[in-house]
């Protein structure tokens, strides 16, 4: 557990009883997240509420790369540090981390040592079941970034 850079709000490993908070907190903040594989779900709260959270995904046992999906902090909570500390924190939990998000998002991720790549890269660099997700994100998010981080080793021919 790592506080929050209030110093007061902790970052905790939810449970699965806590799956059902953790939709309904997506859904509140507009956003279309489920679990997908062998998940696991970091959540910051305030007074029993969930205010920020993140998906760290193993799409199958065998898959050596990690999906960071649905980072989303309360939009009353924007602005104060949450998502850098949520990744921050995940950065030291997990290795081998893809994540697909709106170019916009480049800072924030560069920050935390994620580096985007081409489209033109994604069937080299990611894995087989990974390549097949950011194609069907793509469809309907066409402008979608690939940001990885890892050491290169971890990331070369999976295909």
């Amino acid at each position: 557990m790592l506080t929050s850079p209030q110093g007061q709000l902790p970052i905790c490993l939810a449970d699965k009883s806590e799956k059902k908070a953790i939709l309904r907190f997506y859904k509140a903040q507009h956003y279309s997240a489920r679990f997908i594989g062998l998940d696991s779900c970091y959540v910051i709260k305030k007074d029993q509420h969930i205010i920020a959270s993140v998906i760290i995904s193993k799409i199958q046992p065998s898959n050596k790369q990690n999906l960071l999906h649905a980072l989303v902090v309360a939009q009353a909570y924007r602005g104060q540090g949450l998502a850098s500390h949520l990744l921050q924190y995940i950065t030291q939990q997990s290795a081998n981390l893809v994540c697909f998000a709106k170019a916009e998002l480049a800072p924030l991720y560069s920050k935390h040592g994620f580096t985007a790549l081409a489209a033109n890269q994604a069937n080299s660099v990611l894995s087989s079941e990974l390549f097949k997700r950011y194609q069907k994100y793509q469809t309907k998010q066409p402008t979608l970034t690939i940001f990885t981080r890892a050491n290169k080793a971890a990331f070369i021919n999976y295909t």
